[in-house]
């Protein structure tokens, strides 16, 4: 019964017969590891397809809901982050092989008669693989790719003549909106997928009809005797090598977590954007063509490197296939390539040093957990942004940006009058106050506190301490809190602040409960007060926020310390309460009257 389904399955499809020619390819000079290349970009492209539509069954292509939709799939969804994670680190895997695969064929001399046409077709998908990777960026809507993408788009227009046309045309308009991120799908999910597959097909076919390029340093005689199949002795090699890459790929995204997932996108923000690795070294040679020398980085230098590959085949017409016999060739391939890799490395060497990108990596991690941990709560159907509006760290934000930046500093943004709030609150930020409260960072030569002269673990053990008065610190050290305590309390701190007695007037600020929110609180009220700066205060008070303004703004505060969470006071009294009982004592610390 199978036999007679079998035959008649063979005698309507041809099956066998079809698999028979795929199988029975003819590999001349033997199976080799350095033809992998071609099998290995087929096995991710096929990854990269069978992800895309997993997750195109989740993803919402509207600048409303794109965020919320690859939030579920990342966060709520089984292995969701996993698919998208294999989807993410694969593209850049199916880039970088590409680039392998094309190096390889330029050194085995695999472009030359009658192989033009296998070239230029793989150059063509290489254009492919660069647009999935431009497109692809934006789709989740998150600020990394919303900005990444600007650069891209922005680099378009600089084009003569046509540039600013070629950018409407794929924002949709004069702006990114939600037309924007409707194009990039639709050149994503459809247009480059069809386009690739077209490409793929002929160049496969052409590589069929002309047969693998050997070493060229094979003989005659071995080329023409030896002759593997390709079944199985070539394909169990392209099956090992594509098995290596998904363990590669799965075993990165087990270490990092996944594809990054950054807060939603907003145009408001000041996001300094960088491309995806691989448009970075001609982000970076942008930088060297300023003015009217922009277009010699936007169009000619780029121009020239694309019209060189394409018309390699037909320049280079020696016979030969002997590197040495193409050395003009190999110094331009070979400078291009050195030139591309070195100005990538010079563009990651200097982000790695600019204090502003630290600074926005760090923050931009924040705001993705905040991101998240907000979205848990649901997300209003306004989109992603939406999350923040009831959202106490995103409007102190804005109240700090508004009212405080043009005299503190926030992550080297920001005016000079007042201390650097860059971490602020945390142990560091308070031990270094101490250590030097005349630093820059703090109140410069304007400062009366003297530094107090101390190793820096006991300095921290007084950090400790004096922070331990608030709720929110995390990892609390009780041995530090007492040691912190024995020397503010019996150290010449109390000489000038009170402490445990908030009547008691001296001429510094009252270090009880110091930066708790009732502190900080009653401070931004009135600096003023004879509980804080006095007669010598130079701050103006912020007398006229509400109660809830104040609130958020002092969670903005604290949301600057990687060494507090955003557990307000009220918050930890009712945990007390929930474990203690109502009659337990704050877990803070408090002062007996010591008068």
């Amino acid at each position: 019964m199978a036999s007679k389904f079998g035959e008649w399955i063979e005698d309507r499809t041809g099956l066998s017969k079809l698999l028979k020619t795929a199988l029975d390819e003819p590999v001349h000079g033997g199976a080799k590891w350095s033809y992998v290349f071609g099998s290995g970009l087929v096995f991710l492209f096929i990854l990269q397809a069978v992800t895309g539509i997993l997750m195109a069954s989740y993803y919402s292509p509207s600048s409303t809901a794109a965020w919320g939709s690859v939030y579920y799939l990342q966060h709520k969804t089984s292995f969701g982050w996993f698919v998208r994670g294999l989807h993410h680190y694969g593209s850049s895997a199916m880039m970088i092989l590409a680039l392998v695969h094309m190096f390889q064929v330029f050194i085995f001399g695999a472009y030359k008669k009658p192989r033009e046409l296998n070239w230029i077709s793989g150059v063509i998908l290489l254009l492919c693989l660069a647009g999935f990777g431009l497109t692809g960026y934006l789709l989740p809507w998150d600020q990394k790719g919303y900005w990444a993408t600007q650069v891209a788009t922005n680099i378009m227009g600089t084009i003569p003549v046509i540039g600013k046309y070629i950018k409407i045309l794929h924002q949709g308009g004069a702006d990114y909106g939600n037309f924007t991120i409707t194009r990039f799908y639709t050149l994503h999910v459809f247009l480059l997928p069809l386009s690739l597959v077209f490409f793929l097909f002929i160049h496969i076919a052409l590589f069929r009809k002309h047969g693998v390029t050997p070493y060229w340093k094979m003989r005659e005689d071995v080329l023409r005797d030896r002759v593997d199949p390709f079944w199985p002795d070539q394909i169990l090699k392209d099956v090992v090598f594509a098995l290596g890459m998904y363990a590669a790929l799965a075993g990165v995204i087990f270490w990092t977590g996944g594809a990054e997932l950054q807060a939603p996108a907003d145009p408001a923000s000041n996001y300094l954007a960088r491309p995806e690795w691989y448009f970075l070294f001609l982000f970076e040679l942008l930088k060297y063509c300023q003015g009217k020398y922009l277009i010699v980085g936007t169009v000619i230098i780029p121009g020239i490197a694309l019209a060189f590959l394409f018309v390699l085949p037909f320049i280079d017409r020696d016979a030969s296939r002997y590197p040495s016999k193409r050395i003009p060739f190999f110094g331009a391939v070979f400078s291009g390539l050195t030139g591309a890799v070195v100005l990538t490395v010079l563009a990651m060497h200097h982000d790695s040093r600019d204090i502003h990108i630290i600074h926005q990596r760090e923050e931009a991690e924040k705001q993705a957990a905040r991101a998240v941990k907000l979205a848990e709560k649901g997300i209003p159907p306004t989109g992603g942004l939406s999350i923040f509006l009831h959202d106490p760290v995103a409007l102190g934000e804005k109240i700090f940006k508004e009212s405080c930046i043009g005299c503190h500093k926030v992550g080297g943004e920001g005016g000079d009058n007042g201390p650097d709030f860059t971490n602020f609150g945390s142990r560091e930020w308070v031990a270094e106050l101490l250590k030097n409260p005349r630093d820059q960072r703090y109140f410069k030569e304007t400062g009366l506190m003297p530094p107090i002269k101390l190793p820096d673990e006991s300095l921290l053990d007084m950090a400790e301490f004096l922070l331990s008065q608030s709720a929110g610190l995390v990892n609390q050290n009780i041995e530090r809190v007492e040691r912190g305590k024995g020397l503010v309390l019996k150290g010449t701190c109390v000489a000038c602040h009170p402490m445990g007695n908030k009547d008691m007037k001296k001429m510094a600020p009252n270090l009880t409960d110091y930066l708790s929110e009732t502190w900080l609180k009653e401070f931004l009220r009135n600096p003023a007060d004879p509980r804080f700066y006095g007669t010598r205060n130079k701050m103006p008070a912020f007398d006229r926020l509400s109660d809830s303004q104040l609130d958020a703004l002092i969670q903005y505060l604290f949301s600057l310390s990687k060494d507090r969470t955003l557990v307000s006071e009220k918050q930890e009294k009712r945990k007390e309460e929930y474990v203690f009982g109502l009659t337990a004592p704050r877990t803070s610390i408090h002062f007996k009257d010591r008068s």
